[in-house]
Order: C-alpha cells, then structure tokens, then sequence
C-alpha cells in the first residue's frame, strides 16, 4: 500500500519506473522534495500526510524525472494561500526552464495568471481556445479611474460611476463616453488623477459567455488550462 511509504520512499519508487537512474535518485528525490517544500517530512509516512502535503508530493513525483512535458490536475486543490503561491511560482520556473506545463482547473484566475493559452472544455466538448490577450482583448465599453484620497464628488454619480475606497484611494468604474467629464469634475475639486484604465473583458466573462451559463453555475464547471 502506497500510503504506508515515506515521501522520499514513494519518490525513490517512482524514479524507478520512470527510469531514473539508481546513482541519481536519492539526489534527485531530495531535490524535488525541497522544491516543493517537503524536506522536514521526507521521512514521514503517506497515510499521516494532509490533502495539501500529498499535492505537494505529487508535483514532486512529476517532476522527478526532468520530463519537458508536465501534465498537472488542478495543482492547487487543497492548499492554503501560501502553497498556492509556492505551486504557482513552481510553474513559472517550469515555464522558465523551457518546459511545457498543461493543467486544468476551475480557478479562472490561476489559469488567467500563469497560461500563455487556454481552452474552454464543457463536458467534453472543446468550446474556446486562444491566447489569454487575445480572449480578453475586447474592451467592455468602461474605464477604472483611480484617484488619491477619500473624497466622492458629489457630481461623479450622476455620470454612472461605481465608487469604492480602498485606503487612501478611490476607485470609480464608468462608462467610457463620460472620462472628459470626470476629469474635468477632478480638476474642479483638485484631486490628483492616479490611473485611467479600460476594462476590458475577463477570463471569466469570455467562460461565461462561451458557456452560455450564469456565473453561480460556471463556476461549478471545470476549465482546461494550458
């Protein structure tokens, strides 16, 4: 039974069926193992291990053979915020090293951070791939516009901006058709402009739409990232 072996015991015996060879396995084991954050429990049983730590392990176990192509099923299932950035910044470096790294998920924004291209798959049926630019190049008809400070004009709400504070900051979505007139209300009051920014289309919203579904269901359904 698999969950009675050692992490490094279960890395030993794949390095085995995965051809690597026996001078460099123990090497290679405690190299996985550190890059994914395990060395502390390298010598504790499978079976003590937490959903979060067997994710850890498996990512170290497909990776233990240098392969160039890296097939990986929702890699951040079960991990906690900083392990999520650990698996996140472990892509990246596979990336780097001129590997290719397929994984699915159903966290848009993970496949919206790390994929140079993404696929849209429905219940087997393929509904949407391209380039993340290229999926979320149209622009929505709106702009962000960031100011310094707390202040709300009174006379920016009737030009249909959202406003919301954070901090020190506002930020204020709008139609496109009023940014003259909002910076001419910010000149007015002599607030200081941060950012004027369109918004274009979300990985989220080109899903839903691909989709057809409202947002509560699409987020019920699993999206293949590559």
């Amino acid at each position: 039974d698999l969950d009675y072996l050692t992490a490094h015991e279960l890395l030993d015996y794949y390095g085995q069926l995965s051809g690597v060879p026996a001078k460099d396995r123990k090497r290679r084991s405690d190299e996985m193992l550190a890059r994914v954050g395990l060395t502390d429990v390298r010598g504790v049983q499978l079976r003590k291990f937490s959903k979060g730590m067997l994710q850890r392990v498996g990512i170290a176990q497909a990776i233990l053979h240098d392969p160039k192509l890296v097939f990986f099923d929702e890699p951040m299932s079960g991990l906690d915020p900083i392990g999520r950035r650990e698996v996140r910044d472990l892509i990246e470096q596979l990336k780097h090293e001129g590997k290719t790294v397929f994984f699915s998920t159903h966290i848009l924004s993970d496949a919206e951070a790390l994929c140079d291209r993404v696929a849209i798959v429905n219940k087997g049926e393929l509904r949407g791939v391209g380039a993340i630019a290229e999926l979320t190049s149209s622009v929505q008809g709106k702009i962000e516009v960031i100011w310094r400070g707390t202040l709300v004009p009174p006379s920016i709400k009737p030009l249909g901006a959202e406003c919301h504070i954070t901090g020190d900051t506002v930020r204020a979505t709008l139609p496109e058709r009023q940014q003259d007139a909002v910076i001419d209300v910010l000149r007015r009051e002599g607030i200081r402009l941060i950012s004027i920014t369109p918004l274009r289309t979300s990985l989220e919203a080109y899903f839903v739409e691909k989709l057809q579904l409202s947002p509560t269901t699409a987020e019920k359904t699993s999206g293949t990232a590559v």
